[in-house]
């Protein structure tokens, strides 16, 4: 759902303003997704998309623990309070972040929200699926009409 991620970070960015804020907090979890694609050379588009697709053939995990947790909130939380010392940037970062975690959930691979606890979740969709594409495309025209 990267695209979703990033549209949504635009909406929220067009309502309260901080829209670059926004849109790095609701991407930020998927900085996990580079370290998997480096640490097992996925660099062919077509076996990139195939092992996202298929996580249990690769058996490989794109959303690590840490970062698709509540932990990895608070964490990047945390820090980017440190380095801003501003309260409402610090929620408004938070509340993307953790939009970030709510749009993962239906996805169909296995996050541990919960990590360090072992309590994995497992949603419905599979990866780019129609639902979320269509879900995608609305998106797009919501944020079209407030852009434009």
């Amino acid at each position: 759902m990267i695209f979703l991620h990033l549209i949504l970070g635009l909406i929220l960015g067009n309502f309260y303003g901080h829209t670059l804020l926004f849109v790095v907090a609701s991407m930020l979890p998927d900085i996990d997704h580079l370290y998997v694609i480096i640490k097992n050379k996925l660099y062919n588009k077509k076996k990139l998309f195939d092992a996202l697709k298929h996580e249990e053939r690769y058996n490989l995990r794109f959303k690590t623990p840490l970062m698709h947790s509540v932990l990895g909130l608070i964490i990047c939380t945390s820090l980017f309070y440190l380095f801003s010392y501003n309260l409402t940037l610090s929620v408004y970062f938070s509340l993307a972040y953790f939009s970030h975690l709510l749009l993962d959930w239906p996805d169909i691979d296995k996050k541990q929200y919960l990590y360090p606890f072992k309590k994995e979740f497992k949603g419905f969709l599979p990866i780019w699926s129609r639902a979320e594409k269509i879900a995608t495309l609305v998106s797009l025209f919501v944020l079209m009409y407030f852009y434009i």
